[in-house]
């Protein structure tokens, strides 16, 4: 690989010249940070993955680049610099040293003043033209490429030919003429290379250098990607090709050089990228069982009522059309509007529109499910599968836009009439007009009242019975309805005939690579071809679900084009491999380490000291009694097994990425340490899942599963998981507290046979599956959750979160009860507990980041520690770190909204990602860590005493205490506060007081509901909210909430509300 020695920034640096890059990577560690500029990009790597990096302003010096560009900074690339298809690059021969002379450690950090013509010989990789230039022009660089072949020479040359079997055929017709169509053809030598005379009737002699394989894609490129070829079609390249050399098979391998070209993919117009013939859409004969509905907007100039867009609908059978003005398009309104439109016509049975928000949110949803009706949106970015209710939108824009010259303000007023207008005129598809499909009478408009007039002529008057009018009426219904059902089938005949000219039949396969039209990035008018991307399913002739990468999602055919890809190059070396990611600094929960013989044993596990005599040789006596549930080499429990269903039944194949060759020893030796151990075993499944290899802390390598694709297509386990406050809500009286972390949980949970082929993934030395739950399986949390629940069901005191379990009691008595039911239920389910981690009679313990005991609940000291050694954040990455830290205390921090305010608004979608750091940040900073630095503590609640909630309002924020009196003293047991939305800092004094007390009740709603509380609150007019007569309609909705809750309101004094009024105004 070329590499060289440089400098970046006048540090000493190894560079890679890779011409498989399009950007520039270095090392993040050899960066300052005044360097970064705060923005983050996301990199591609070689396996399809992707990955965010920052970026920064770097000054490199080196033999392929000397100047100033943006690089991305990764923690550890393969090299210190790695240099890619940049402006301004060489690339010089791999075999040729490349060195800086000292001067170059003195450079600086900005573009030499004199910029001169640089000199470059030519190399394997690619040649650099650089143009001419004077003092004080810019100098421009094309970049050409090129290969090895340049170093051929004519015996080289000889040498390849004959070596080449392809060429087999071209040496045995040697001193022959072959007749071909109008031309003679004859192969001779010439100084030992062979070429070929091509002798046509109509032109002269062209002399043909028969190429031997390794060359032709150097010849390939340069004919048709050269800088002087253009990316020309097949024909073009091919005769530039045949004026010069020759190959058997040139034309068929020219062929698929150039449809395989990525960039002749991308730029291709999408004109010519042949639509497939019209589909056939449904014929609807019912009216309104099938409605379209769009909207239209927004319209400028707002309407004197403040519309803006109008919903409008379309009936499918009858194309009988409505439309109503709106103001904004909130799912609410169209919901309201849509109901109006159905109280006149019906309710349809399907409704079709596109994917906007407004008609696939919740609440749409819920209103289809209330009044029994279908969505069928289309497909993205395909309005012509919504082409009736389009068409209509644009007749009635034009008609709007004609008859509202003169008061453009009032259009919304000339909706009705121009409805009118439409649906009294017969439809060019079914030959009657809407109204007559839809009332089967005639509808007196203004042209039939015109006539009247000038006529004096009236409509005959003819007395009927009701009955004889309603069957005249229905056979009018049925034979109109059936005549323009006759006449729509003839109209989508002769459109499908005219659209299908220009048509062309085209189909896609399961796994192809596709490139899909999608609104550019920059101007979501201009549509550009992205990809390739992965087809996932057919769903029909004309639809297909493809993979984006994030997500996926249906798209028509028109909008896809198949992807070629072009065949890796056996002349260049894929130096790309998995990279070992070292482990983060934090914590991280840690796989397990196997264990092929027992190290531990009952004897490894804690017994608290604090435990008298007695108390010890009973917890000695149950741990002898089950000692076989401890253990450090996992069970099988026989409770539970893992199913893995998916929603597709294709396998997921996944190429195993490059290993590293210096950790293959290592990966080998787990593996064959996972099958001694019976975690895994032989297998020969579809299916596969790639390795990647972790870095730990101390050096050694972790074995991970990369089951990103598999989870795309499980299907969810919902199993509810446990909450973690209602958890330590139930701990307020507890004396004695055991905990216990079961060994390598998730390998105690056997995998179901029909699913064991699905976890399968690949080594050197074959492929395997997993026979019990592997780690990074989507359901796996839940599936152990329902384990834990049917291992502790029936019995009272123990509290679990995954495979961390609490037992907490106030007495002794029935602390050992409880041991013993629960070690008897483990022995049941055949699982086995860690020592090492086990702790039984503690009178506190450390528990999800907590230290529960005596009644009281705080922070974690270790974690409390590495908040106060946490450095100022740069990035938006880092600030959001940091909060995430601190907001796993927030319950310990009054008012931990208000504080924390100024850094989250650092974190907005819009924040650039390089923060902007201020005092106020700065001073938001050191109070977090301050706050928790001095280890806040909270009383756990003791569900038996009466609640005391103190709430308070101010002008940004709400805030609320919850506390018991405890030894005649009110001590918390949790905080609470939140922002004010935008709307509610306009309320009055007394409404936004009234809002922090529903909120705050409705906060704490596990602890009061069911029980009598005490509400205090410094605002007098509070008092009286349950005995009052309201005339503010808030306020009495709010009082409505709470009358069913059983409080009593207490007057305090402002002075004696620090709790909430702290939380509310900090």
């Amino acid at each position: 690989m070329p590499t060289a020695n440089g400098y970046l920034d006048g540090q000493p640096v190894t560079v890679l010249r890779d011409s498989g890059c399009n950007t520039v990577v270095v090392k993040r560690s050899l960066v300052p940070e005044e360097n970064f500029t705060g923005i983050i990009r996301n990199v591609y790597l070689l396996d399809g993955s992707s990955k965010q990096l920052p970026e920064a302003k770097v000054y490199v010096d080196s033999p392929f680049f000397r100047g100033t560009t943006l690089a991305l900074c990764m923690e550890k690339p393969l090299y210190d610099v790695v240099l890619g298809n940049i402006d301004g690059v060489l690339f010089p021969c791999t075999n040729t040293s490349h060195d800086l002379s000292d001067d170059a450690r003195l450079h600086k950090k900005t573009e030499p003043a004199e910029a001169g013509v640089r000199s470059a010989s030519v190399s394997p990789e690619s040649t650099t033209l650089h143009a001419a230039t004077t003092r004080g022009t810019k100098e421009t660089k094309l970049l050409v490429a090129a290969s090895n072949a340049l170093d051929v020479n004519p015996q080289f040359l000889e040498e390849l030919q004959r070596e080449d079997r392809t060429l087999e055929s071209c040496f045995s017709s040697i001193g022959k003429t072959i007749a071909k169509r109008s031309a003679n053809i004859e192969y001779v030598l010439i100084k030992g290379i062979l070429y070929r005379h091509y002798r046509s009737l109509t032109r002269k002699q062209v002399d043909q250098l028969v190429v031997p394989q390794s060359l032709r894609q150097f010849v390939l490129r340069m004919a048709h990607e050269g800088i002087m070829a253009g990316h020309q079609g097949i024909k073009r390249t091919t005769d530039r090709i045949l004026e010069e050399f020759y190959w058997p098979g040139v034309q068929a391998e020219v062929t698929r050089f150039v449809r395989s070209c990525d960039i002749c993919q991308r730029t291709v117009p999408k004109h010519l990228v042949g639509r497939v013939p019209l589909g056939k859409m449904p014929v609807i004969d019912v009216p309104f069982q099938r409605v379209a509905i769009d909207i239209i907007g927004p319209l400028s100039p707002t309407s004197t009522k403040g519309n803006r867009f109008i919903l409008t609908t379309v009936d499918c059978a009858t194309r009988y059309p409505d439309a109503v003005a709106l103001p904004s398009i909130e799912t609410e309104r169209i919901a309201e509007a849509l109901v109006k439109m159905f109280s006149r016509v019906g309710i349809p049975r399907e409704i079709v529109s596109d994917r906007g928000r407004s008609f696939t949110s919740g609440l749409m949803k819920e209103l289809s499910r209330l009044l029994s009706f279908q969505q069928l949106p289309i497909t993205p970015y395909h309005p012509m599968a919504n082409g009736l209710v389009e068409r209509f939108n644009g007749t009635l824009k034009q008609m709007i836009r004609r008859m509202c010259q003169e008061s453009p303000k009032n259009w919304d007023r000339y909706l009705a009439p121009l409805l009118f207008a439409y649906r009294e005129v017969p439809q060019s598809s079914l030959g009657f007009s809407p109204f007559d499909l839809l009332y089967g009478r005639y509808i007196r408009g203004p042209m039939s009242i015109l006539k009247e007039l000038w006529t004096q002529k009236g409509l005959d008057v003819q007395t009927k019975t009701v009955y004889g009018y309603v069957v005249e009426l229905r056979d009018r219904l049925y034979q109109t309805c059936q005549i323009a059902h006759e006449e729509l089938q003839k109209a989508k005949l002769s459109q499908k005939k005219y659209y299908d000219r220009k048509a062309k039949p085209r189909q896609l396969c399961v796994g192809d690579k596709v490139l899909l039209l999608l609104p550019s990035d920059h101007n979501k008018l201009i549509l550009t071809w992205k990809g390739p991307f992965t087809v996932l399913e057919k769903r029909s002739e004309i639809d297909y679900v493809v993979d984006l990468g994030t997500r996926t999602s249906l798209f028509h055919i028109n909008l896809l084009k198949k992807y070629e890809e072009r065949p890796p190059s056996t002349d260049m070396v894929d130096h790309a491999a998995v990279t070992l990611q070292s482990e983060q600094p934090e914590e991280e929960p840690e796989l397990p380490l196997l264990s092929l013989k027992q190290h531990e044993t009952y004897r490894d596990v804690k017994v608290a000291d604090s435990l008298d005599a007695n108390q010890k040789a009973h917890v000695e006596q149950l741990l002898s009694i089950y000692h076989d549930i401890f253990s450090d080499v996992p069970g099988k429990t026989n409770l539970v097994e893992c199913k893995i269903t998916t929603t597709s039944t294709e396998p997921v194949n996944v190429r195993q990425y490059p290993i590293p060759f210096a950790v293959h020893e290592a990966v080998e030796q787990e593996v064959q340490q996972m099958l001694a151990q019976g975690i895994i075993e032989p297998s020969d499944s579809p299916y596969q899942s790639p390795i990647v290899v972790v870095k730990k802390k101390d050096g050694s390598m972790r074995l991970c599963i990369d089951f990103r694709q598999l989870n795309r297509v499980v299907v969810m386990d919902n199993e509810p998981i446990p909450r973690v406050d209602m958890m330590f809500a139930h701990l307020g009286k507890a004396r004695y507290f055991s905990k216990f972390d079961f060994t390598k949980g998730y390998w105690q949970v056997p995998m179901a046979k029909d699913s064991k082929h699905m976890t399968a993934f690949q080594s050197m030395s074959g492929l395997y599956q997993f026979r019990f739950m592997p780690f990074g399986i989507k359901t796996a949390p839940a599936v152990f959750t329902r384990l834990m629940r049917k291992v502790v069901a029936g019995i009272p005191h123990v509290h679990h979160y995954f495979d961390d379990v609490l037992i907490a009691t106030d007495t002794w008595e029935t602390h050992t009860d409880t041991l013993e039911c629960f070690f008897r239920q483990v022995r049941r389910g055949h699982l086995t507990i860690k020592p090492s981690k086990s702790e039984i009679g503690s009178t506190s313990v450390k528990f999800l980041g907590h230290i529960v005991g005596h009644g009281v609940l705080r922070p974690q000291l270790e974690t409390l520690e590495k908040i106060q050694a946490a450095k100022r954040p740069h990035t938006k990455k880092e600030v959001r770190s940091f909060l995430g830290l601190t907001g796993y205390y927030r319950d310990f921090v009054p008012n931990y909204s208000h504080v924390s305010h100024p850094l989250t608004e650092l974190t907005r979608k819009r924040a650039p990602n390089k923060v902007i750091w201020e005092q106020r940040h700065q001073e938001v900073f050191d109070e977090l860590r301050g706050l928790l630095s001095t280890g806040p503590i909270l009383r756990s609640p003791d569900l038996q005493k009466t609640f005391i909630l103190r709430t308070d309002a101010s002008s940004t924020s709400v805030g609320a205490v919850l506390m018991q009196n405890y030894e005649r003293t009110l001590h918390p047991v949790a905080y609470a506060s939140r922002k004010l939305l935008p709307r509610e800092t306009r309320y009055s004094t007394v409404e936004r007081e009234g809002l922090a007390l529903v909120w705050a009740v409705q906060k704490f709603h596990i602890y009061l509901f069911g029980k009598q509380f005490v509400l205090q609150s410094d605002h007098q007019p509070l008092t009286y909210i349950n005995a009052a007569k309201h005339t503010n309609s808030r306020i009495l909705r709010w009082s409505l909430i709470l009358m069913e809750y059983d409080f009593t309101v207490e007057y305090i004094k402002g002075s004696d509300n620090v709790g909430a009024d702290y939380m509310s105004r900090v």
